[in-house]
């Protein structure tokens, strides 16, 4: 009975209706064994008389037959209810159906259903499909397919009997559900290539997901990759495996407020946690790890309204130097992994701050020097005052930031320096005076190529001081854009804007047109704009067109100078030079390295985060080879060689370490920290009705996962029950006007 499963919904009647069948025409051979024949001459003479006729009787009565015996079998086929099954008539002309199965293994298919996730329903149903869909070999073909990695099929192409299914039902079950992030685009289009190329004459796809919101409402692209399987008349089932959008709050960013820092000194962690349900949460706690170990205290979370975001920080310190791994973890819900975050910081014995001051007292250099690190044992930061001859006589990467204060002019060697500087991610700040070649700043700082300095210097204004000592000269104030360096001036009720005066200052050129991507962060009270930032490369550039000394203003001095004190501390964490041995990614983001050949060798060690579902004890290591990456055919000037690596086990959360040797054997490690994606989290349901009722997707059909049990193009909604009726109904009615006009009917004398 059971290869009756891919053609009736109700099997058991079948066998039973088929007896039933017969019935008529017993009837009619047991009616003909009523009646002895006894021959006479009156009998003989009617008979004669009809001879013409009696083809046309038999052939009526035949008929008649006939509609009695399609009757029963109408009923019997309404009762067992038939389903349209194109594969099962194609196999009559020796063809096949080419069925694609793709298996939704992102992130959110990891959300907990009851005793088992999402992603293993899904597994059971294509298990179910395949058991099916073998009763029929040689008239199947099945190719498998996963969302995440849609290029390397599971299967491809092959004839569905009992063989594959034991072949390929451990593979599924062994299958993990990823981490990743990815759009049903991918598949579908690989699946429609795969079709195509075949030429089945019956091509079908089903995708057995958890049907988000986020990844099928207002989605045009898929729309289209759906309707693009129509024009190869493929049909479509989405196979809902789920039913049950869950409650879910997830740790969506996570990051420090900057990326290294000193033993000893705060360090402010802050995380945005996301309530992605229609309930408010409330008496949420989370917790911080520092390297796997629970800090004590743990972050109360404010309630948080349904569809919001809440921000928290806390602030830690380290006491070890070295690279550490810091991860916040919040109570677990129906999509436990999203719930942990984590970021690398690396932490040094001190934080160095270069101040280039070429004044021959320095002055100013010591103002910001009593900022930065008047007690390096609060701020971590160390100082170091020298002239622009530096610049040239050592490497500038092994300071945090660069300041350059009462520069004239600088050489060659020495710009091309910063430049790079700034390029690779470095910050530099500019505190021009007096004595400064305005020529020099606006044509070689500002050449292409070069963009060092953003604005064309003009002549120095100055408020000039009354010769009579009761009058108050007019000072101007600035006024501070939002930015988070000058946080401190634009909070409410903040004094030290006001209190900061300025008697002297450069101009703008007048003829000076700011260029795009240069930004103002600050004007004079009377309109001209004194402080500039723009990028360059990885790097910022900030420029003050102002003195950092009391000479040209107050700001480093009482009653200005706490918000001095503060702005160069936050000019610190925003310019700081990024620490490329520590970083932080989404898992599914490529994990690419490149580096000079003469930075380090192609060995290259991986070890990979301890794996939990696996409960593997130690981290495992994994030894691999860089490749040398080709020179560019048309480089007019010899470059460098260089060696690439892309990391291919890099697809779960958790810290990956990265070892690399130099040319003398010493070994050089990289942390980079994966966290799952955040646009996973979302797990409302779309809504399927949608789908279905676009006008583009009508070979589209939603299914449960209780209703898609075999590999069949058509399903139960799809079955021939209205077909069968309206037929029954025809053949009842010819074969009531067939009888009647059989039946002997007397005529009715008046």
């Amino acid at each position: 009975m059971s290869w009756l499963t891919q053609y009736f919904l109700n099997p058991a009647f079948v066998v039973p209706g088929a007896a039933l069948v017969s019935l008529p025409v017993i009837i009619h051979l047991l009616s003909r064994m009523r009646y002895r024949r006894v021959r006479f001459a009156a009998m003989e003479f009617l008979l004669q008389s009809d001879e013409l006729n009696r083809r046309r009787l038999i052939l009526e009565q035949l008929l008649l037959l006939l509609l009695r015996v399609l009757a029963v079998a109408l009923i019997v086929l309404l009762l067992a209810r038939l389903v349209l099954d194109p594969s099962g008539m194609l196999l009559l002309r020796g063809a096949t159906a080419h069925h694609v199965l793709i298996l939704d293994d992102t992130l959110s298919m990891r959300d907990q259903d009851g005793q088992q996730t999402v992603f293993e329903n899904a597994v059971t149903v294509l298990e179910n499909m395949l058991s099916a869909g073998s009763y029929r070999p040689r008239s199947i073909r099945v190719t498998v397919l996963t969302t995440t990695d849609p290029e390397r099929p599971l299967v491809t192409d092959r004839a569905l009997d009992g063989a594959l299914v034991q072949e390929l039902i451990p593979r599924l079950r062994n299958l993990r559900c990823s981490w990743r992030a990815a759009s049903p685009m991918a598949a579908l289009r690989m699946a429609n290539n795969i079709l195509s190329a075949d030429g089945g004459v019956a091509p079908v796809v089903h995708l057995a997901t958890d049907l988000r919101q986020s990844d099928w409402a207002d989605r045009p692209e898929i729309v289209a990759a759906l309707a693009d399987l129509d024009t190869i008349n493929a049909e479509v089932n989405l196979i809902r495996v789920t039913d049950t959008a869950r409650d879910n709050t997830a740790v969506v960013q996570l990051s420090g407020n900057s990326q290294a820092t000193s033993v000893g000194v705060a360090w402010r962690l802050t995380a945005t946690l996301r309530n992605l349900s229609s309930q408010r949460v409330t008496g949420t706690w989370g917790s911080v790890f520092i390297d796997g170990t629970e800090v004590p205290g743990r972050i109360p979370v404010p309630d948080m309204e349904p569809s919001s975001d809440v921000v928290v920080s806390h602030d830690l310190s380290f006491e070890t130097a070295g690279r550490h791994l810091v991860e916040l973890k919040i109570a677990d819900d129906a999509l436990v992994d999203d719930n942990v975050r984590a970021i690398t910081v690396n932490v040094s014995p001190e934080r160095r701050v270069l101040l280039v001051d070429d004044q021959g007292r320095q002055d100013d250099a010591g103002y910001i020097v009593a900022a930065l690190s008047a007690n390096p044992e609060l701020t971590g930061i160390v100082t170091d005052v020298r002239t622009s001859d530096v610049l040239t006589s050592t490497s500038l990467k092994q300071y945090d930031c660069l300041y350059l204060l009462n520069i004239r002019e600088l050489p060659a060697d020495a710009v091309q320096l910063l430049a790079d500087y700034v390029r690779s991610g470095g910050g530099i700040v500019w505190f021009p005076d007096d004595q400064a070649n305005t020529d020099w700043y606006n044509t070689t700082l500002q050449a292409s190529g070069q963009e060092l300095f953003p604005v064309a210097l003009g002549i120095t204004s100055e408020i000039p001081i009354p010769a009579d000592s009761t009058v108050e000269p007019q000072f101007e104030s600035p006024v501070f854009e939002d930015h988070n360096v000058f946080e401190i001036y634009n909070t409410p009720d903040s004094p030290f804007a006001a209190l900061t005066l300025f008697r002297q200052w450069f101009q703008p050129a007048a003829d000076w047109e700011p260029r795009p991507g240069v930004r103002t962060l600050a004007r004079l009270t009377n309109g001209v704009p004194i402080i500039f930032e723009h990028e360059l490369g990885a790097g910022r550039v900030l420029t003050f067109l102002t003195s950092a000394g009391r000479r040209w203003s107050n700001w480093p001095l009482p009653p200005a100078a706490p918000g001095y004190v503060v702005m160069h501390l936050r000019l610190h964490q925003y310019l700081q030079y990024p620490d490329h041995s520590v970083s932080s990614q989404d898992v599914g983001t490529p994990l690419d390295l490149e580096w000079s050949v003469r930075e380090y060798t192609e060995a290259v060690e991986l070890l990979l985060p301890r794996d939990e579902e696996d409960q593997t004890e130690d981290d495992g290591l994994v030894r691999l080879q860089a490749k040398p990456l080709p020179a560019p055919e048309s480089a007019e000037e010899v470059v460098e060689d260089r060696l690439a690596l892309t990391i291919t086990q890099a697809e779960r959360p958790g810290l990956f370490r990265i070892r690399r040797f130099t040319q003398e054997g010493n070994a050089a490690e990289t942390w980079i920290a994966l966290n799952p994606p955040t646009s996973e989290s979302q797990l409302a349901l779309a809504d399927a009705s949608q789908i279905e009722q676009h006008p583009e997707l009508e070979h589209v059909s939603v299914l449960n996962s209780d209703t898609a049990d075999a590999l069949n193009p058509a399903d139960a909604g799809r079955e021939l029950r209205w077909v069968l009726l309206g037929g029954l109904i025809v053949v009842l009615i010819a074969e009531q006007l067939l009888a009647l006009r059989l039946s002997f009917h007397p005529e009715v004398k008046a």
